[in-house]
């Protein structure tokens, strides 16, 4: 009777090497998504992303400042005002600076804010309310424009800003058009500084 002889797989080296890949890929997977690549130290992030407050050269914990825009008619001229406030723990400076302006505006309904900011290629991307949304008085229109870009004009890594609702462009704003980001600096007027 012949012996039969088994035939080695050639598969297990193939296999061992698909289990080493499939175990590096995961590795790799989990360093990008959780590793050092992901975070960015403080020290390195712009004013306004930054969630915790500033140090001083002596080390105690300073409160951070943010200008805010508060609008008045004079006649027919708005004047912008410029003052200094604190920042509330964990606020994103530009949604604050910009809701700020928005409340003491008193032309958007209560409910009208600004609740998130993205900066991509140095446009402020903000989401609003839907109720921001509105057609307004062309005086109205100006001075939303021009106060909202006087808020953002203190923060040095955006040159526009674009308005988004619930995750489309907001195309207009009463008569002005919000199809294409709008530059900060080109559309606000000069405002007085801040009152000592």
């Amino acid at each position: 009777m012949a012996s039969r002889r088994k035939k080695k797989s050639s598969n297990g080296p193939i296999i061992g090497l698909l289990a080493v890949a499939a175990i590096g890929l995961a590795g790799l997977a989990g360093y990008v998504r959780f590793g050092g690549a992901a975070q960015v130290p403080d020290e390195q992030k712009s004013p306004a992303q930054r969630h915790v407050k500033p140090k001083s050269d002596k080390g105690e914990i300073r409160e951070s400042k943010v200008t805010l825009i508060s609008p008045s008619r004079e006649g027919d001229d708005l004047k912008l005002h410029k003052s200094e406030g604190t920042l509330p723990e964990g606020e994103n400076a530009m949604v604050y600076s910009v809701n700020h302006f928005l409340k003491e505006s008193q032309i958007v309904p209560e409910d009208a804010k600004v609740v998130g900011v993205q900066v991509k290629d140095r446009v402020a991307l903000m989401d609003v309310t839907p109720s921001f949304n509105q057609t307004y008085g062309a005086f109205d229109e100006q001075t939303l424009i021009q106060g909202i870009c006087a808020s953002l004009a203190q923060f040095k890594e955006i040159d526009k800003v674009q308005f988004f609702c619930e995750g489309k462009v907001v195309e207009t704003l009463g008569n002005v058009d919000l199809t294409e980001p709008i530059s900060i600096r080109e559309n606000q007027e000069s405002s007085t500084p801040p009152a000592n």
